[in-house]
């Protein structure tokens, strides 16, 4: 809970525009001053929003994966996600592309979830319970992100403006993130109640992170 809150605080400051390089510098500082001092500064940076960027795709994928095989086995069609949503790519546009995609499906999901959905036969029992392995094995790498986000908003503090413009990507998933967690999570629970009422195999990490 502690990262989730951090992540939103982050995200809160983050979305405020537009703003002038004196009104920057304050609001970075009080990032600081309410997510602590961080670990590494303008030298490091870039290092931290790889690392921060790349977990959010990773955690990303494995959702995109679960909605495919959750889709799958509830007899709905997932939505065809564009080639540049599952690719590798840390810009904050393809990034983006990737979690509309993720959340297309997985409202779709969901609305199967509560229209009264059924699981026609053992495939479709198997099927299920890999998503739903997947799915909480994205949230929890979601969740995981708080650390590393706090650190990058954090090392935010001891950068010149103009150099947020090679940041954006970071930007975007410390702004992002306590949406998709929060989402996710939501969805997660759903998911568990109903295999719960189907006698599917529920797997440990997803229960944990309820």
């Amino acid at each position: 809970m502690k990262k989730i809150v951090a992540i939103s605080i982050a995200a809160s400051v983050l979305a405020v525009t537009p703003l002038s390089h004196a009104q920057f510098g304050n609001l970075l500082g009080s990032v600081k001053s309410i997510t602590g001092s961080g670990s590494g500064g303008g030298s490091d940076i870039g290092v931290q929003q790889d690392q921060l960027v790349r977990s959010y795709v990773a955690a990303g994928k494995d959702v995109s994966t679960a909605n495919s095989h959750l889709a799958d086995a509830l007899g709905i069609k997932a939505q065809v996600i564009d080639a540049t949503a599952t690719s590798d790519s840390l810009s904050a546009k393809d990034i983006e592309a990737q979690d509309k995609a993720i959340s297309a499906n997985t409202a779709a999901v969901s609305e199967a979830l509560k229209s009264g959905a059924t699981l026609k036969d053992a495939e479709a029992k198997a099927k299920y319970a890999q998503g739903l392995l997947l799915l909480a094995t994205g949230v929890k790498k979601y969740v995981g992100m708080g650390k590393d986000a706090q650190g990058f908003t954090s090392g935010l503090s001891n950068i010149s403006p103009l150099q947020l413009g090679k940041l954006q990507a970071g930007v975007y998933v410390a702004k992002s993130a306590p949406t998709s967690v929060t989402n996710l999570t939501n969805v997660l629970k759903s998911a568990v109640d109903f295999a719960k009422s189907n006698g599917v195999e529920i797997p440990q990490d997803a229960t944990s992170l309820l």
